[in-house]
């Protein structure tokens, strides 16, 4: 198989595993340690496992990302089937992968065209990108086509956070442990806007009434979207984001919109108390 490869991790989220190209996708494994095991991110083990929240623990969940030389390894193996790679990780901000990857491609051989991408994103946001770059691949464009298609998505891609399980941002490096454990304490119900790959505060819900009032607020900023997906945990916000998809779906802009559950390297980064928004602009 000649062509493009596209290299993603296991954070990535996809609505359905078939589509075009999928053959061409290859996933960096992650693990999440906790109390002494290991879960993978397609074990639904470790939904159940985290606590909803951290305040109380000893320690947090660690993200067991791959080394620069395991990354190297890795990309190693895929080039003999590929004319060029092109890796797209979670976002830069989000975790260290972003940088190993980029380290990783400065141990391999000058000369071959592998590319690494700035997601800015984690989860279904990542899922579209790749999906749609392994598309690409799978009808013959060129990496440099595909490089920027992606560059494009990028900038269409928006998403929103309900956490309330803010000790696990603080774990995670978004918040600071002040700000975390009074927001836990008082029951807080902030709304956060993924900008660049950072979190930025939105709004405080002060319901769950005015939590669907302010996503569907956010959502209806946008004249034109491709796509939106609502995740959430299997035992929290699953009210929530049946109600938001409703709530959506029937406001007369014809739109379809999907409810899935979060992965569980999602959850050991942001908590299992959140509802997250993605949405896919038009071109």
């Amino acid at each position: 198989m000649r062509g493009v490869g596209i290299i993603t991790d296991a954070s990535a989220q996809f609505l359905t595993s078939t589509f075009l190209g999928h053959d061409r996708v290859h996933v960096l494994p992650l693990h999440v340690h906790w109390q002494g095991q290991q879960f993978s991110a397609s074990e639904k083990g470790i939904l159940r496992a985290l606590p909803t929240s951290l305040l109380h623990e000893p320690a947090p969940p660690s993200l067991q990302i791959p080394t620069a030389g395991e990354i190297a390894h890795f990309l190693t193996a895929l080039m003999p089937y590929y004319d060029g790679l092109l890796l797209l990780p979670m976002g830069n901000s989000t975790t260290p992968l972003f940088q190993a990857a980029v380290q990783a491609t400065h141990q391999l051989p000058r000369g071959y065209p592998i590319y690494v991408v700035d997601t800015h994103t984690f989860g279904i946001g990542l899922g579209w990108l790749v999906q749609s770059a392994a598309q690409m691949a799978a009808s013959g464009a060129t990496i440099f086509e595909i490089l920027s298609h992606v560059r494009d998505m990028v900038s269409r891609i928006y998403t929103t956070m309900c956490v309330q399980s803010l000790t696990y941002l603080y774990h995670s490096g978004f918040l600071d442990p002040a700000q975390a454990i009074i927001g836990e304490m008082l029951n807080l119900c902030p709304i956060f806007v993924l900008e660049e790959g950072r979190l930025a505060p939105l709004h405080k819900a002060r319901s769950p009434r005015h939590l669907l009032d302010l996503l569907q607020e956010f959502t209806n900023e946008f004249n034109a979207l491709q796509s939106i997906v609502i995740t959430h945990h299997p035992q929290h916000f699953q009210r929530e984001a049946n109600n938001l998809r409703e709530r959506l779906v029937n406001d007369g802009k014809q739109r379809l919109v999907h409810v899935t559950h979060t992965n569980g390297i999602t959850t050991a980064l942001f908590g299992p108390r959140a509802l997250n928004l993605f949405i896919l602009a038009a071109a």
